[in-house]
C-alpha cells in the first residue's frame, strides 16, 4: 500500500461520506463537489499569475539597480531595461528605452489592436501624458479605455475594424500623418498586411507582435482575410522573419523581442544608430508558458500539424 499522503485521506473521506447518502443524493454532491474543485484550481491558476508578476517586478527592480545602469552593459544589452508596468508582458522597460535611444519628436503614439489595457502605448498614455489613437474592433474594450484614459483627453480611443485598404484613411482622418514617435500592431490576424499598407506615417519605433509558434526560420503569414471561427488556437499573425522581411524594405531593423515570445521591436535606420539589428535567429523567443518564468519551457503546439490538417492557408512571403 502507498503512502497516506493528504489527497489519498481527502478521497477516503469524501468515499465514507458518500456512503452515507442515496444515489441521487452522491449525484448532487458530486456535481457540487467538482464546481468546488473547479473554482479552487482556477483561484490557484490566478493566484500564480500573480506570483509570476511578483517576481518579474522584483526582478525589473534588481537589473535597475545592478545592471541597467551598469557601465559592462554593451549596446546589444536592451533586455536589462525590461519591465512590466501596463503592458500584458515587460514591453513597457524596452519601450521607453527604445524611445529614449531614438528621441522624441511629437510625443505621439498609435495603438492598433489596444484591448482594454491600451497595449503597449498604455504607458505613453496614463503615466507620460502623450497624445495618440488607439484602436480596436472590440466595443467593451474600446468602452472600458475611454473610462481608464479619461484623465488623458488627448488620446482618442476609436472602435474600428481596419484593414489594409482602410489603415491610412482612418489615421489621417484622426490627425496621424507623418513622423510620428511610436506605433504598436497587434490584431492576432492581419499584422502582416496592415504594416504592409501603412503608408501615411513613419513611426521612430516600431512594436510588432509576431507568432512565434511559426518558428524563426520561415517567412509566412496568415492571408489578408478573416480567421475561420473553427480555426486551431496559433493560426494568427505572422512569423518573425516574415515580419522583419516588411520592416527591413520599410526601412527598419529588428533590434529585440521580449522575453516571453509575443512582441518584436524595431528602430527606424535613420535613429540610434549605436543599436545594431538583429536577425530573425539572434532576436527569436519562443513563446513561453505563462506560468514558467524562470525554467523557460516554451508551448508544445504544432502549429503546422494543425493546419494541415484543418487544410487552413499560409502564405510565404
Amino acid at each position: 500500500m502507498g503512502p497516506d499522503t493528504t489527497q489519498t485521506r481527502i478521497v477516503r473521506i469524501i468515499r465514507n461520506l458518500y456512503a452515507r447518502f442515496s444515489r441521487s443524493e452522491q449525484q448532487k454532491k458530486m456535481l457540487h463537489l467538482t464546481r468546488l474543485v473547479e473554482r479552487v484550481l482556477a483561484n490557484q491558476k490566478q493566484d500564480e499569475k500573480w506570483r509570476m508578476i511578483f517576481r518579474r517586478q522584483l526582478n525589473a527592480l534588481l537589473r535597475r539597480d545592478y545592471i541597467a545602469t551598469n557601465n559592462l552593459v554593451a549596446s546589444r544589452g536592451l533586455a536589462s531595461r525590461r519591465f512590466r508596468l501596463r503592458s500584458q508582458n515587460e514591453e513597457d522597460g524596452l519601450t521607453l528605452a527604445l524611445l529614449e535611444a531614438a528621441g522624441v519628436q511629437k510625443r505621439q503614439f498609435v495603438e492598433i489592436g489596444c484591448g482594454r489595457s491600451g497595449g503597449n502605448s498604455a504607458v505613453l498614455a496614463q503615466e507620460f501624458g502623450w497624445n495618440g489613437l488607439m484602436i480596436d474592433s472590440s466595443r467593451k474594450a474600446t468602452e472600458q479605455l475611454r473610462f481608464e484614459l479619461r484623465g488623458n483627453p488627448q488620446v482618442t480611443v476609436i472602435r474600428v475594424f481596419l484593414t489594409p485598404a482602410s489603415i491610412n484613411d482612418v489615421l489621417h482622418q484622426h490627425g496621424i500623418s507623418g513622423d510620428i514617435d511610436f506605433l504598436s500592431i497587434d490584431v492576432d490576424s492581419t499584422d502582416y498586411w496592415l504594416l504592409d499598407a501603412l503608408s501615411v506615417c513613419s513611426p521612430r519605433v516600431l512594436v510588432m507582435e509576431y507568432n512565434a509558434l511559426f518558428g524563426s526560420d520561415r517567412s509566412v503569414t496568415v492571408p489578408s482575410a478573416p480567421i475561420p471561427k473553427d480555426a486551431p488556437k496559433g493560426y494568427s499573425g505572422a512569423s518573425l522573419s516574415a515580419l522583419e522581411k516588411l520592416a527591413r524594405r520599410k526601412g527598419y531593423r529588428l533590434v529585440v523581442c521580449e522575453d516571453a515570445g509575443v512582441n518584436a521591436f524595431f528602430l527606424r535606420n535613420d535613429v540610434a544608430n549605436d543599436i545594431p539589428g538583429l536577425t530573425p535567429f539572434e532576436a527569436y523567443r519562443p513563446l513561453i508558458d505563462k506560468y514558467d518564468v524562470f525554467d523557460r519551457r516554451p508551448k508544445k503546439i504544432d502549429i503546422y500539424t494543425l493546419i494541415e490538417n484543418q487544410e487552413l492557408e499560409l502564405v510565404d512571403v
